[in-house]
């Protein structure tokens, strides 16, 4: 399985943006809240999800769409399962650290 992913660099810290093939351009919503899986934030490299496991190890921001990346998150470990949010089934993680 493949998966976009796109690294956004900002001086010394980068954010990156990915997620399944299949979730590019999916606009969700619940309630009040909309969030976008747009091509500008996610859409630069198709990566297999081993590729992009490796490179979110070592990542302290990034933004993660899908249910396969996010599979592939808790196995790693990388995420834990209860920092997963849902909206339309579709489980999105949002890993931030200063």
């Amino acid at each position: 399985m493949k998966c976009f992913l796109k690294i956004h660099k900002q001086s010394t810290n980068q954010i990156i943006g990915v997620c399944d093939e299949d979730c590019i351009n999916l606009h969700l919503k619940q309630g009040e809240f909309n969030y976008h899986v747009s091509d500008a934030f996610f859409r630069d490299n198709l990566v297999p999800i081993e590729d992009a496991i490796k490179i979110l190890e070592n990542s302290s921001n990034f933004n993660a769409v899908g249910k396969n990346i996010i599979k592939a998150l808790i196995e790693t470990k990388i995420i834990p399962p209860e920092g997963i949010i849902e909206i339309e089934d579709i489980p999105i993680a949002i890993k931030f650290i200063f």
